[in-house]
This record gives C-alpha cells, sequence and structure tokens, in this order.
C-alpha cells in the first residue's frame, strides 16, 4: 500500500477525508435546520401567548365598554371589575387621563397612556406598571357615552409564560449540542460503513500489479452504486488482462517470426565473415534477399496494425470499380500459375479505399491459393447495400471452431504451415481494413470442401442498388472463366 509523507496510507486520508468532510457539511445543515427550528418554534410559542391573553383581555375589555356604552361608568359593578382568568389589572380612565374605575389592587395611575378612539381595539406588549412586578400584555378600547369619552385597559400578567417560554429555549438550548452531536457520530459512522466497500476496493487495486491482473476487486452484496463500481473495475480487469495477453502473445509471436529471417541473415552473414569468403548473388538472391523481404512485409503489416489500434485505420475514400480490383488479382495470380482460378465477375462500385481492398484481396487470395489442392473460385455478387466477394478454395478447409481464430493476429493453426507461408498476419489485416470500411469478414464451408472467405463492403450511396453504367466486357462476363490459363480470358 502506498504511503504519504507522514506515514499514513493515502487510502486512510482520503477516506478521512471523505467521512470527515461529509460528517461537516451533515452537521451543518443538521445545526441550521434545528436552529431555524427552535427559532420558529419559540417566536410561535411567544405569538400564542400572546394571543392567548390577548383573546382574555380583549374579551374582558369589549364587556366592559358595553356596559359603559349602555349605562356609563356607574353601570359598572365591584363584580365587573374583579380580576379572572386571564386578567390581572383592569382600569377605566377618562379623557383627563383620571381613572375614574379600576380593580381592586390596580395602581391609581394609568398603566398606559393612551389616546383612544371610540370602538377602537388597540394591543400593547411588554407592559411595565409602576409598583407591580413583572411584564403585563394589554388590550385597550375606547368608548362614548353620552359625549364623555373613557378608555378601558385590561391586563394581564405575562410574566410565568415568559418564564415558561425561557424554560423551552434553555431546554432548546441544552437539547439541540447533544442532536447535533448524535447527528455528526450517526453520520461519521454511516459514511464509513458506506465506505467500507470502497477501501476494501482500493486496498485490492493497490495491490494489483501488471503481473496479477486476474484478480479481482471484492463486490458487495448490495445492488447500489458500490456494486456497481466493483462491477465496473473487474470488467476493466478483465478487459486489460485480455488486453496485456493479447500483448504478449502478439510480442511473443513477433519476435518468434521475425527472429527466424534474422537467423537465416545473420547465419549467412557470419559465415561469410568467419571464412572470410563473399556472398555469392544466388545465395543473395535465393535466401537473403526473400528473407529480408519477408521481414520488410511483416514490419510493414505490424506497423499497419499497430495504427489500426492506435487511431483507426486511415483510408483515401473515393468511387472503386471493385470489378477491376478483383479482376487485376485474378490476372496476377494466372501469371504465375500457382493455382487454377475461375472468376465469376459482376460489375460493382463501391466507395473506399482501391489501394486497401486491393490488398485484402491479395491476402484473401493468396491464401486460397496455398490452401488449395488445384482450384480457387472467385465470386462477386451485391444486394441493394452491400458488395460480396467470396473466395473458395478446394483445400482442407477450417473447422467452424477455428474461423474466427484465423482472423487473429498470428492465429497459429498448424506451426509448419505458418513457417512455411507467412506469419499469420494476413486475415487480421483483410479484417481490419473491411471494418475501416463498415464491411465484414467471414469464413464458412466452400461447395468444394475447402474454406469460403467472404469479404463484404458497403456499395456506394449513390448507386441504389444499379451497377456501373459501362457494358460489360467478355473480360467481365459473369459465365465462369476458363480453368486453362492459356485458353481462357484476360480476366
Amino acid at each position: 500500500m502506498v504511503r504519504a509523507r507522514n506515514g499514513l496510507p493515502h487510502l486512510t486520508r482520503r477516506r478521512g477525508g471523505v467521512r470527515l468532510q461529509a460528517t461537516v457539511i451533515a452537521t451543518i445543515v443538521v445545526t441550521i435546520a434545528l436552529a431555524v427550528g427552535a427559532a420558529v418554534m419559540l417566536v410561535m410559542l411567544h405569538r400564542e401567548n400572546n394571543e392567548a391573553m390577548y383573546r382574555s383581555t380583549g374579551r374582558q375589555a369589549y364587556e366592559l365598554a358595553a356596559i359603559i356604552r349602555r349605562d356609563g361608568v356607574d353601570g359598572i359593578s365591584p363584580a365587573d371589575l374583579m380580576p379572572g382568568a386571564g386578567v390581572d389589572v383592569i382600569q377605566v380612565v377618562d379623557r383627563n387621563g383620571t381613572v375614574v374605575a379600576a380593580s381592586p389592587g390596580a395602581p391609581a395611575a394609568p398603566a398606559l397612556a393612551v389616546d383612544q378612539a371610540p370602538a377602537t381595539y388597540r394591543y400593547f406588549d411588554d407592559v411595565r406598571i409602576d409598583g407591580m412586578d413583572g411584564e403585563f400584555c394589554a388590550t385597550t378600547m375606547g368608548v362614548e357615552h353620552q359625549e364623555q369619552y373613557f378608555t378601558v385597559i385590561v391586563l394581564d400578567r405575562a410574566t410565568g409564560l415568559r418564564h415558561s417560554e425561557w424554560r423551552t429555549g434553555m431546554i432548546l438550548l441544552i437539547e439541540l449540542p447533544i442532536l447535533i452531536v448524535l447527528a455528526a457520530g450517526a453520520v461519521y459512522l454511516l459514511v464509513g460503513r458506506t465506505l467500507r466497500p470502497v477501501s476494501r476496493i482500493t486496498r485490492q487495486v493497490n495491490e494489483i500489479t501488471a503481473t496479477a491482473l486476474e484478480r479481482r476487486v471484492p463486490v458487495p452484496h448490495a445492488h447500489d452504486e458500490i456494486h456497481t463500481l466493483a462491477t465496473t473495475m473487474n470488467d476493466m480487469l478483465a478487459r486489460l488482462q485480455t488486453s496485456r495477453d493479447s500483448q504478449l502473445r502478439f510480442v511473443g509471436d513477433a519476435s518468434h517470426e521475425l527472429r527466424s529471417p534474422l537467423t537465416t541473415i545473420v547465419g549467412i552473414l557470419d559465415l561469410a565473415d568467419d571464412t572470410d569468403s563473399d556472398v555469392d548473388l544466388p545465395t543473395v538472391r535465393t535466401i537473403l534477399l526473400p528473407e529480408a523481404h519477408r521481414m520488410q512485409r511483416m514490419v510493414d503489416d505490424l506497423l499497419l496494425l499497430a495504427r489500426a489500434d492506435e487511431h483507426g485505420l486511415p483510408l483515401q475514400r473515393d468511387d472503386v470499380d471493385l470489378d477491376d480490383v478483383v479482376a487485376a488479382e485474378v490476372a496476377r495470380v494466372r501469371s504465375m500459375g500457382a493455382a487454377r482460378i475461375r472468376a465469376h465477375i459482376t460489375p460493382i462500385r463501391v466507395v473506399g479505399d482501391g489501394d486497401k481492398i486491393a490488398r485484402a484481396l491479395r491476402n484473401v487470395i493468396d491464401n486460397a491459393v496455398r490452401h488449395a489442392h488445384s482450384t480457387v473460385t472467385v465470386t462477386m455478387t451485391h444486394d441493394s447495400d452491400d458488395a460480396h466477394v467470396t473466395i473458395a478454395d478446394d483445400g482442407p478447409g477450417i473447422a467452424p471452431e477455428d474461423r474466427e481464430i484465423v482472423f487473429d493476429r498470428f492465429a497459429r493453426l498448424d506451426a509448419d504451415r505458418r513457417s512455411q507461408f507467412g506469419a499469420g498476419l494476413g486475415l487480421a489485416i483483410v479484417r481490419e481494413i473491411m471494418r475501416a470500411h463498415g464491411g465484414s469478414a467471414s469464413i464458412a464451408d466452400s461447395d468444394s470442401g475447402g474454406a469460403a472467405v467472404t469479404i463484404t463492403l458497403p456499395r456506394h450511396p449513390d448507386t441504389s442498388g444499379a451497377d456501373v453504367t459501362q457494358a460489360p466486357s467478355a473480360a467481365t462476363a459473369p459465365a465462369p472463366v476458363t480453368p486453362d490459363p492459356q485458353t481462357s480470358q484476360s480476366r
């Protein structure tokens, strides 16, 4: 496990950082939420207490005002001025500010100096009365009787309610920190529990090296994001392992293939150096030059495949008369006299890189000629979307389970065959060229018992399935070409 400068693993620091950040954020959010909730609750409690006191004092003020409006101050009985539930002090004040009626124990001076209009309520909070302890809430109401104006003042002592509000605030002040600490601890433990599988995955990944790609990270049972992460990591490791194995096989096969011509060339040169003799021209022509050409072709093929792997195969797209390309390859094989070749050529035009299409056809035809017992057949067909070229031989064929393997680089079905005929890159290049064109390459059984390789290319979109307009010549007639090269058509 990689360690940081302070000696702690990077994993621990990362995990602690995530836990700490999540805990701090959750603590801040919970603190704000609880503080806002507590403040709202206290405000609502204060307002509810005030409204309760205002209801009590307002009802008493309304009743006294009704009596005064009807009978005047003399109509107020001592029972009407007695304090009761929700009422502690009652005063009736005339326009001159003189208390003309009051409850027992009420001060002689008005509790509030108000200029009250008739039939108008007013509410007051945090009222202080000289000579009396505590805080009061008050309701005042103006009333008129026979052109005399009076103000009814009814007060309720709020001290008890205010004390209850303070006690509630103190309880919240004690409880909130406890709740915040509990929430922070719960978040810290929950995040740690959640990150525990990530920690195991990280430790496992840190222990996986280029030589241990077969190892996999643990997958948690819960089907959540971490399960998806672990599954994705394992899929990635599987792809890396497959890529590494392919690279190792590729390097080993390439080294093996290059070693053979190098050994031949170096051996002859060492012999010439040890014997102090010149290399004769026949040796150059029959051994050195073919081996050098073989190395050159192999290096070119490897470079082409490497470019295809890195950036995709570059193409010079243009209109290509596929029948001309096929006819040229058929003529080339006939000129070599390596095998009989029958051609069923149909004029078809495609869009693509003519040189690379020709190279793919050459690789397939050369491969068929090498393995054919006597005859190779080339057939062209098309439909509305694609053009198909099938190269069939009457050789030993390819087993169904090996038909995809032969498209792999340095595919080895017969080691002796490969060492004799090539490096096993031909069909791999064919598939890369077809893939770059949006086509495909596949293998099936031929009618003559051998293998039939079919390459498929998309047609020119403007042709709409029609053939090119040039009239077919004898060389492009669809009838099979006569097997005898001396009497056959030119294509």
